[in-house]
């Protein structure tokens, strides 16, 4: 049983890790500044610590205490709101991780994981992306990730044992169906649950790698543990290639409608989308012995289970 502090505890990523580590019997602490995340989605008994980690003067928010380690989700998580003011996702996400890192060394924290982004690559070859190829990020975002990669290294060469997820497209219950500018899954389902067509951001050959939450959550707490993750990089995917054509029929069929039918839209893509990337996932799978358990058809028929029954709640 461990002491641990999860930034973005509030978040749809954050909250069900935070959750998992309750579930075992660690003591969790949660920070979150609630832009994106929900005080509902902490969980019972868990104290909340309103913080914003790009601002200093906030860390003394932090209650005093031994911990054995930081999980670091809290970020500006989307590539089109990157654009719209890069200024503020580089004090989040770069700036905010470094004056983290800071706070573990000068409060001896042994242990931080870093919830990074598939969006470092920028545009890729179809073949399968692995943690060594050259990082060339086409989005304020990307860049802003790939920055706080850089200081998490730093810090990991000088006594933190560090591990950096580059997650891909995580999907599933619990999604922010509110946010229509980040997460591929979600946004289609809140135009199905508002009954209206699906907007689709660009080509339809575009493809992605998308993974179920819960196998998320089980490769971060792997790794919690192991120390063969101390120092690594690791792609936090399925392996698995899914065009948007695919899934679109995938979440409407899940959703009880007929692909063939159901009214879809096109309209421009957003500024530093990558067209296609998914993940060569073998560092993982060999090192900590994980493997992703959920299927896309499968972890789709959930997450439309889940979605129909936030409906009912609201309508009724």
């Amino acid at each position: 049983m461990g002491r641990y502090l999860v930034t973005g505890g509030g978040g749809f990523i954050g909250s069900k890790i935070a959750s998992r580590l309750v579930e075992r019997g660690d003591q969790v602490v949660v920070t979150d500044n609630l832009s994106t995340g929900a005080e509902g989605n902490v969980p019972h008994g868990v104290e909340l610590v309103g913080l914003d980690i790009s601002q200093a003067e906030h860390f003394n928010r932090i209650p005093t205490g031994h911990y054995d380690g930081v999980l670091h989700l809290a970020a500006q998580s989307s590539g089109e709101i990157s654009h719209d003011n890069p200024g503020y996702d580089l004090s989040t996400n770069a700036l905010g991780t470094l004056l983290l890192l800071d706070w573990c060394s000068k409060n001896d924290v042994p242990r931080f994981m870093y919830a990074s982004s598939m969006a470092v690559y920028g545009l890729t070859e179809e073949s399968p992306v692995t943690e060594d190829q050259r990082l060339d990020p086409i989005s304020f975002y990307g860049i802003t990730k790939q920055a706080a990669e850089h200081y998490v290294r730093y810090y990991s060469k000088h006594g933190l044992n560090t591990t950096v997820f580059r997650m891909f497209n995580v999907y599933g219950p619990g999604q922010n169906l509110e946010n229509m500018k980040q997460g591929m899954v979600s946004i289609y389902l809140a135009f199905m649950l508002r009954e209206e067509p699906i907007l689709v951001k660009g080509s339809m050959e575009r493809y992605r790698d998308f993974i179920y939450i819960d196998d998320v959550v089980s490769a971060w707490v792997t790794a919690l543990d192991d120390p063969a993750s101390y120092g690594k990089t690791y792609n936090l995917a399925s392996g698995k290639k899914t065009l948007v054509k695919e899934l679109l029929s995938g979440v409407i069929e899940a959703f009880g409608h007929d692909p063939e039918t159901y009214p879809v839209e096109q309209g421009d893509g957003t500024p530093g989308d990558q067209f296609g990337i998914y993940a060569d996932i073998s560092r993982l799978t060999k090192e900590l012995d994980w493997r992703p358990k959920v299927q896309v058809s499968e972890g789709l028929r959930r997450m439309a289970d889940w979605a129909k029954g936030i409906s009912a709640r609201h309508s009724g």
